[in-house]
């Protein structure tokens, strides 16, 4: 099994990104089969990050529900990343960005699963902790991890 490190680009778009999650990133795609980085928004965003990505609209339809305002994204605070896989289609051809490869982003879904819960047992996320990924969303967001807490139950 090859085993795949981030590029210079991706790893810069991870500054501001939590450290955990950082590591979680890291961890993953070196024990991934399938090569992936981080696009240019994919890191931490401002306000007006977000307020772009919220006005982009592909084949009609918003890129983002959140406008980085009334609806705060987790890639604000840095709680967020987004990947895009790397595939080429054919035997041999040049890898390029592949933003429908359903099967290939549920591989790496399960390993960055596998890995948060891993990192949890080492006492590197907090117990109230959970990881999201946008593939288990009815609005499906493939690229899209995020830490998420659970609330408190009043006793």
């Amino acid at each position: 099994m090859q085993k795949y490190k981030f590029g210079k680009n991706s790893r810069d778009r991870l500054h501001g990104v939590r450290e955990e999650l950082i590591l979680l990133a890291n961890r993953v795609i070196a024990k991934s089969e399938n090569d992936f980085g981080i696009p240019r928004d994919g890191g931490i965003r401002t306000i007006e990050d977000q307020q772009r990505l919220f006005n982009t609209l592909i084949d009609g339809k918003r890129v983002t529900k959140c406008d980085g305002i009334k609806k705060l994204s987790k890639h604000q605070s840095g709680e967020a990343i987004d990947i895009f896989l790397y595939h080429s289609h054919k035997k041999g051809g040049r890898k390029f960005a592949c933003w429908k490869c359903l099967d290939k982003y549920e591989e790496i879904a399960e390993l960055f699963k596998n890995e948060f819960n891993l990192m949890k047992g080492e006492g590197l996320f907090l117990e109230n902790e959970f990881l999201e990924w946008g593939g288990d969303w009815k609005w499906k967001d493939l690229p899209h991890f995020q830490i998420s807490r659970k609330k408190k139950i009043e006793e």
